[in-house]
């Protein structure tokens, strides 16, 4: 492959990293801002196509962490373990978590918290609190960097089950950690799936994906790929409204309490579809300073979750765009102003995490990296 289809390529998921970290956003807020689910507020799943949709949203965030996963997965099949990309990600995640909580305790000496971040700092909660700034991986304070890791610890495992073993036994095992996800879904009480089962299917699916794509690419055409995206939003939709209408069958199966998480295989094979239609597009339009514009925004999208997900921001920044904005009064208000909210938290959230990485967090990795081959 030459040289500038590689940049292309790479220019391509790098778009799609953008997209992705969007997506999550937007399904944080769609569970924050209180005229949409608003479950900070204990409220019950309501019925109905509109909370149906709302849950599709928050579902369409767990498309964006497929994402991230298969990229992984597709970029690091053929690479070998390297110990800093894994010290990158952990001291990033503790960076942002470690300067938050020294932030908010000067802050709350010179003036009064607001209440829902006040009693983080109180009680047998600051002590939670500290733990969960301070060892934010051991703590699993961001669930979703946490999976990352321990996927990057699996990934030279993985690595040798792909150089091993045939096609066909890891599209098996494609199809074993796709059943562990809809296992709950037919009335089990335990599942074997969790976050770093869901990152480890991310990984194989994505690796599949390098290795294998070019061999069944001429019969899956493009408009396959839209018709798993549309049916499996579909399908989204559907099981969302019906689980929420709790009819005897979805509370036998106790589907309302998957409301939330939804069939969890389908925002994977979104994510799949999405990635393989990424890997086909023409940018090579997009130069000078878009091309650079969308390489420093997709460095930083680690760094808006790391913020918009922190214990203390979270519970400032939505409540607080809640307070200045009044309430849609219809759904396409709703939904206008919704996508408003997550492109300027986005993009704000982007402006400082790009200052934040740039000037504290990859001078202080790359000091420390630099320190421990030294040493070595």
């Amino acid at each position: 492959m030459a040289k500038e289809s590689v940049k292309q390529r790479n220019l391509n998921i790098e778009v799609l990293r953008i997209i992705a970290m969007f997506l999550i956003v937007a399904c944080h807020a769609t569970l924050h801002l209180p005229w949409l689910l608003h479950v900070d507020s204990n409220l019950d799943f309501l019925p109905g196509w509109k909370s149906a949709l709302a849950y599709a949203v928050v579902q369409y965030g767990q498309v964006g962490v497929s994402i991230f996963f298969i990229i992984s997965g597709y970029f690091l099949v053929r690479k070998a373990f390297v110990w800093q990309r894994i010290f990158k990600t952990w001291f990033q995640m503790f960076c942002y978590s470690f300067v938050s909580l020294v932030i908010v305790l000067i802050v709350a000496r010179f003036v009064a918290l607001p209440d829902s971040i006040a009693p983080l700092l109180s009680g047998d909660d600051f002590g939670r609190t500290v733990l969960w700034s301070t060892v934010p991986f051991i703590y699993g304070s961001y669930w979703f960097i946490t999976a990352y890791i321990c996927l990057l610890l699996l990934a030279p495992f993985i690595n040798c089950l792909f150089k091993y073993l045939p096609r066909q036994y890891m599209t098996a095992l494609i199809a074993l950690l796709s059943f562990f996800s809809v296992w709950i879904l037919l009335g089990g009480r335990t599942t074997p799936w969790n976050n770093v089962v869901y990152a480890i299917l991310g990984y194989v699916t994505g690796g599949w994906i390098r290795l294998y794509w070019q061999e069944v690419n001429d019969k899956i055409r493009t408009w396959h790929l839209w018709g798993i995206i549309i049916f499996s939003t579909s399908l989204m939709i559907i099981f969302n409204h019906y689980a929420a209408d709790r009819t005897w069958l979805a509370t036998i199966l106790g589907w309302p309490e998957q409301i939330k998480p939804g069939i969890q295989i389908l925002p994977m094979l979104i994510g799949a579809a999405l990635f393989i239609l990424f890997t086909k597009l023409d940018m090579t339009n997009i130069q000078g300073f878009g091309h650079a514009l969308v390489l420093k925004t997709a460095s930083a999208t680690f760094g808006i979750y790391l913020i918009h997900e922190n214990t203390f921001w979270y519970r400032l920044i939505w409540p607080s765009i809640a307070n200045i904005l009044p309430f849609p009064d219809s759904l396409f208000s709703t939904a206008l102003t919704a996508l408003i909210i997550t492109l300027v938290v986005f993009v704000m959230l982007g402006i400082i995490a790009i200052l934040f990485d740039t000037i504290f967090v990859h001078p202080l990795t790359k000091f420390i990296v630099k320190c421990v081959q030294k040493w070595k």
